[in-house]
């Protein structure tokens, strides 16, 4: 079983809903929710997994990351807040880094 599969199951369950329930809410059919909570690829789009999300009070991003929609490196540029920092490497993020260090220890001491 796939860690999408179980993560889908351990949500269903913890909200109460049954497979027939899920499909009556938001129109997955059984056999597809089925398919994908033990394992099955590629079985569900990224706005019926969008749904399951909202109808189970789950955050998307780890879901579409589960599912191979998102790597995590996608998300670096729209977590650090600094357009472009992809193009950077390491080092480069790291000097960054100790200035951004640097000004904050001002800060708090002024």
């Amino acid at each position: 079983m796939s860690e999408l599969g179980n993560y889908l199951r351990n949500a269903r369950n913890e909200k109460g809903l049954s497979q027939a329930n899920v499909y009556t809410q938001i129109g997955i059919t059984n056999s597809r929710l089925c398919k994908a909570e033990n394992g099955a690829d590629n079985i569900l789009s990224a706005i019926e997994l969008k749904k399951l999300a909202v109808l189970y009070g789950i955050p998307t991003v780890p879901l579409f990351i589960m599912a191979g929609f998102l790597e995590v490196s996608d998300l670096e540029e729209y977590r650090s807040g600094f357009k472009n920092i992809s193009m950077l490497d390491s080092e480069e993020k790291n000097h960054i880094q100790s200035q951004i260090d640097f000004i904050i220890k001002i800060k708090k001491k002024g």
